[in-house]
């Protein structure tokens, strides 16, 4: 197998397209393996999160020879925005010219401001055999324990993760994964 270089992004400029391997969408790497990626975050519902623990449940969950990536990548996150332009689109206009200016302003100043951003932890797996699958597939079962939820990722969130790496444009609004915008 090719010596990864760490950090590197030659295997998504150089992708050949992808491929469906079982239920999740693969992308084709340059030297033809089939790359799987999935979201980690933590589940809202468990208030002891431990990732640190689950990294290592992960990788010592590995089989020799495996490639794992991770890739911790800072997204642009509209929702902290959204919602308070939404919260503010409720106040009824006020009769109160100085109030009105006030709302208005707000508006103003959350539509010109630029998004925030959030950190996104993303696993790209590159599938050598069969038994990756297995591994991938236990995967969420497996963080679920330390309060991790995994969202696997179909073709076109990974086309915007890949659009992301390779030009992380501030302005770039990236694709929803699993339901979650940004």
């Amino acid at each position: 197998m090719a010596e990864q270089i760490i950090g590197s992004t030659r295997t998504f400029v150089l992708a050949k397209g992808f491929t469906q391997v079982g239920s999740y969408a693969a992308l084709i790497g340059e030297d033809d393996t089939r790359r799987l990626f999935a979201e980690v975050y933590a589940d809202p519902d468990r208030p002891e999160v431990r990732p640190q623990e689950a990294y290592q449940a992960i990788l010592s969950s590995m089989q020799p020879g495996w490639t794992l990536r991770l890739l911790q990548l800072f997204w642009p996150d509209p929702a902290p925005r959204l919602g308070f332009q939404r919260q503010v689109n409720t106040w009824q206009p006020s009769s109160s010219e100085g109030l009105d200016i006030l709302r208005q302003g707000l508006l103003l100043a959350v539509q010109e401001s630029p998004l925030p951003f959030a950190r996104r932890t993303i696993l790209e797996f590159a599938l050598s055999a069969e038994e990756g699958k297995a591994w991938w597939d236990g995967l969420s079962g497996l963080c679920m324990g330390f309060g991790l939820r995994v969202g696997y990722l179909d073709q076109a969130a990974i086309e915007g993760l890949t659009r992301w790496v390779l030009n992380p444009a501030l302005d770039y609004q990236p694709a929803s994964i699993n339901g979650k915008t940004g």
